[in-house]
């Protein structure tokens, strides 16, 4: 799922916390919520100071140090949020939506179509060798087995609206 990935790789969302470690879901217990067009705004306003108090620690740490941790709750305060927790909490309901949306369209389609889109791209990729390919396509097979659904469908429109923006694209 891209747009998972890209925010992972961001370092931004989904890590530190716990409610998401135990699930087969990537979301895992996350809360869903009715986001307001303010705090996409401020989750945006965020991006390069939440990249900047990662600094380096490491994408794939399972959780970031007191330090970097400290560093985050702050830089989350002062954009508007509670804390780190809030963020992240908005953070993976963006990233639920975005999981849906057709980067080539740009419109939301569904999270469930865009794995069908991915497994017809790997099947027809004639480059991967099979033993990728089945990897690749037992991914995405588990990837959906473990949708979770969108609850707050007017997330939607509100996450398009601002896709570029939060993609970078």
């Amino acid at each position: 799922m891209p747009a998972i990935l890209l925010i992972l790789a961001l370092g931004l969302a989904l890590i530190g916390a716990p409610a998401y470690a135990d699930s087969g879901s990537p979301y895992g217990d996350l809360t869903q919520m009715a986001l307001s067009e303010d705090q996409i705004k401020h989750y945006i306003e965020a991006i390069p100071d939440m990249q900047a108090a990662m600094g380096d620690a490491p994408a794939d740490a399972a959780e970031p140090d007191a330090k970097t941790m400290g560093r985050l709750q702050d830089v989350a305060k002062a954009h508007g949020f509670k804390d780190f927790d809030d963020y992240n909490t908005i953070a993976g309901n963006i990233a639920l939506v975005l999981d849906g949306v057709d980067s080539d369209t740009k419109a939301y389609v569904g999270a469930q179509k865009m794995i069908a889109k991915s497994i017809a791209e790997v099947q027809a990729d004639k480059a991967m060798t099979e033993k990728d390919r089945a990897a690749a396509l037992a991914d995405l097979d588990a990837q959906l087995k473990s949708l979770t659904p969108v609850k707050f469908p007017e997330n939607i429109p509100l996450v398009v609206k601002y896709y570029a923006k939060l993609t970078g694209g």
